[in-house]
């Protein structure tokens, strides 16, 4: 049996973990304030914020949609409701006769060849 998604979310979160960790030390103390700063920069832009605002009204569109599946799929209780389905039956058509048949006749429903 494979990995399922949370195990392969945990070794991915812990080898992106432990990469940053490791670029991160090698680059110093400094590099980090360079970093930090351009970070805090970027968070003050409108773009920031405009990206941040449609970011949060896209999950909370998704919340809320998932919320409706649930609740059409269920009664409101958490219970699914009984499902009743109806099937219609249709006979099958007759087809070609049987390989090896020795019947010459067209199958029934087949029109006439054209007459020359």
């Amino acid at each position: 049996m494979g990995y399922n998604w949370s195990m392969r979310f945990r070794l991915g979160f812990t080898l992106g973990f432990g990469a940053g960790y490791c670029m991160g030390a090698r680059a110093g103390r400094e590099r980090y304030e360079q970093i930090k700063q351009c970070v805090t920069r970027a968070k003050q832009t409108d773009v920031y914020e405009v990206a941040t605002d449609k970011a949060r009204a896209l999950v909370e569109d998704g919340v809320e949609r998932a919320k409706d599946l649930v609740d059409d799929r269920t009664d409101g209780n958490g219970q699914q409701p009984e499902v009743v389905v109806a099937v219609d039956v249709v006979e099958p058509s007759p087809g070609p006769p049987p390989a090896g048949s020795l019947s010459d006749d067209p199958p029934p429903g087949t029109p006439p060849p054209p007459s020359l």
